[in-house]
């Protein structure tokens, strides 16, 4: 069981660099959808243009009145873009190199089995008497060692997929900022809604 989980633990920590791909493609889906719906904003002073009051002035108020489409696209854009950036972080962070604990190495747990059984050979045992105590005895050690290290390992484990978890949550945030952005920059241009005055 304690070698399960041993194993369980160690292959646990290529889990988080096996999911970068995915994160990869729809970045990169995020990265097309701000490229495209930021390239449909019109220029400032377009919106400048559009707004202006009967008297050919240009307020924020009446900018915000008729062009509120183009400032939620903007709004949007800048919340995908700061929503992919906390991704990248949290990715970052959730990849960084940690020191995981091992059992072993090899030729420690080889000593311990020679010096034990020097031990117990002291104590004129021999045969199958001795080659059972010295199993046992290396058990046991194993068994504290798994102890030891186990929980160590698990706890790293534990904050990276805590940050993977949250780097997911802000990656659907900001797909659907994205998405949100580019739907309403293709209706904008579609039905000319830059201009038109909230009702």
């Amino acid at each position: 069981m304690y070698q399960d989980f041993y194993r369980q633990e160690v292959g646990a920590e290529e889990d988080v660099h096996r999911t970068l791909p995915f994160f990869a493609t729809a970045l990169g889906l995020i990265i097309a959808a701000l490229n495209y719906a930021a390239g449909q904003l019109p220029a400032w002073h377009e919106v400048q243009g559009n707004c202006r009051d009967a008297a050919g002035q240009t307020y924020w108020l009446s900018v915000l009145g008729c062009a509120w489409p183009a400032v939620l696209v903007a709004l949007l854009l800048v919340g995908a873009a700061v929503l992919a950036v906390g991704v990248l972080v949290l990715l970052a962070l959730a990849t960084r190199r940690r020191d995981y604990r091992r059992v072993g190495p090899e030729p420690a747990q080889l000593e311990r089995a020679r010096a034990l059984a020097a031990y117990h050979r002291g104590r004129g045992l021999v045969g199958d008497e001795l080659d059972a105590a010295v199993a046992v005895d290396l058990r046991d050690q194993l068994l504290a060692d798994f102890a030891e290290v186990i929980p160590l390992n698990r706890d790293q484990n534990l904050r990276r997929y805590k940050r993977r978890a949250l780097a997911v949550s802000y990656l659907l945030w900001s797909l659907f900022c994205a998405l949100a952005g580019t739907i309403l920059i293709l209706a904008t241009t579609k039905f000319g809604l830059l201009g038109r005055a909230l009702p």
